[in-house]
């Protein structure tokens, strides 16, 4: 496995109130505060401008062959509606096992220059006959 730390993306996303809301509803949370709840950070990335779509792009992956092999989140500081986050997205690791591509991502997140969250995946590209 290479052991690599390249930045692939890097945004901006201002937390909205009716997203955090909405994803608040649809996950049974029933807190009018304004925390936003831990796995937020899949909405900053998708409408920030990180969507499948982009990352399967900067990987140059075909994404009709990708699988989501893991996700972790490690939460530094709680994270308000209204907060400007800014995002990085960096290529930490990547391999080639029985013909499987595997990539480990980590991004990121701070507020004023503060790291408030850090985020891991991995993702699997299956590509060939036998897996589409």
């Amino acid at each position: 496995m290479t052991n690599e730390h390249i930045e692939l993306h890097r945004y901006t996303h201002t937390i909205n109130e009716k997203q955090v809301e909405a994803l608040k509803n649809v996950i049974g949370i029933n807190d009018a505060g304004n925390l936003v709840p831990p796995t937020y950070a899949t909405v900053i990335d998708f409408h920030g401008g990180m969507s499948f779509e982009k990352l399967t792009d900067l990987l140059a992956f075909d994404p009709s062959c990708v699988l989501h092999g893991s996700q972790q989140y490690k939460y530094i500081s709680p994270i308000f509606t209204g907060d400007t986050i800014e995002a990085a997205v960096f290529l930490t690791g990547k391999t080639t096992k029985r013909g499987r591509t595997f990539v480990k991502l980590e991004t990121k997140y701070n507020r004023g220059g503060e790291c408030v969250m850090i985020s891991r995946s991995t993702l699997i590209e299956q590509k060939g006959d036998r897996y589409v």
